[in-house]
């Protein structure tokens, strides 16, 4: 019985091929089982002895036999149009020889060299030279000149990132043409190594401050840090954030402890809490009949602290007023 299947075998080594017996054996299949089963609906209604109904069935069959041609006809030619198709690729990307390439290259980088190579020229000449090389270029445009720096450092998640936006939102709305431009450096955390904290403190004794961020009391890392930099004899102000989460009289008790722990060279004006992106509160509304809704709302940043601080350090010109940028 097995040796009947031997063409199929053979066939598998072309599946184009087995796809279109297979293709064809379903059609034919869909065909009688359709003429099977309207020839018995038509026996059936052939009692009545009515020719429309003779009629219909001849359109429905024919209909039907139309269709799976159709459908049949489009699956068998398909795999006959793609192998025509990649035979014509086959025989159109046939490749040239390596020798027949590199000659063509060759002969094509010689053209190019030989029409856009420019002539030597002299110095003080600029007379041969194509219009295109001739027009000057446009400098890169340089940062305005900024009237001091800061370096914003503290511990990690204290806040520094968002203290930095904060600030230069606060004063987007001046120009930077007219204005004494602050720029923020974001030093990044002080909880590294003591080599770290000695590149931080270099980078502090080129700025012209330091604002030490922290959203707790001093730790006796962050004291140590703080030492660190009061020695490059630069000015220091401690900023503590996220003031919006405390109670007044814990605020309080814990700017009279950081200022406890600061060296007598700080002053205790420089040390202020700030708002810089309060947390969303809840607020109970009632309304006229008496019904209380929960509603959460996003309260504004408070830095008037801070910015009064800064005013004081960097003093503003006569129509020039301050504006934070990012370094």
């Amino acid at each position: 019985m097995w040796k009947w299947l031997a063409p199929l075998l053979l066939l598998t080594g072309k599946p184009e091929v087995l796809l279109r017996v297979v293709t064809a054996v379903i059609a034919a299949a869909i065909v009688a089982f359709g003429v099977w089963l309207l020839s018995n609906i038509a026996v059936t209604f052939d009692t009545l002895k009515n020719p429309y109904i003779a009629a219909t069935y001849g359109v429905v069959l024919l209909l039907f036999l139309i269709s799976v041609g159709s459908v049949a006809w489009l699956r068998l030619r398909r795999p006959w149009v793609t192998a025509s198709v990649s035979r014509l690729t086959s025989q159109s990307e046939i490749p040239l020889p390596t020798e027949v390439v590199s000659r063509r290259a060759e002969t094509i980088s010689r053209q190019w060299e030989h029409a856009n190579r420019l002539p030597a020229a002299r110095v003080g000449d600029t007379a041969t030279l194509p219009k295109s090389v001739q027009a000057p270029i446009a400098p890169e445009p340089h940062p305005l000149p900024a009237r001091g720096t800061l370096l914003v450092t503290g511990p990690a998640f204290s806040g520094k990132t968002a203290l930095i936006s904060v600030l230069v939102e606060a004063t987007s709305g001046n120009p930077a043409e007219a204005s004494d431009i602050v720029r923020l450096i974001d030093a990044g955390p002080v909880e590294r190594d003591e080599r770290w904290i000695s590149e931080l403190a270099n980078r502090a004794a080129a700025a012209d401050g330091v604002l030490f961020v922290v959203d707790q009391d001093l730790r006796a890392p962050e004291a140590a840090a703080i030492k660190r930099f009061l020695a490059t004899s630069k000015p220091l102000y401690v900023v503590l954030t996220k003031a919006d989460q405390f109670t007044a009289a814990d605020r309080d008790a814990i700017l009279v402890a950081i200022r406890a722990k600061l060296p007598a060279a700080v002053a205790p004006g420089s040390v202020v809490s700030i708002a810089g992106a309060p947390s969303p509160v809840e607020r109970h509304i009632e309304d006229a009949r008496g019904a209380v809704r929960v509603e959460l709302r996003q309260p504004a940043s408070d830095i008037r602290a801070l910015t009064n601080l800064l005013t004081k350090v960097f003093p503003p010109r006569v129509g020039r007023p301050l504006r934070f940028e990012a370094a």
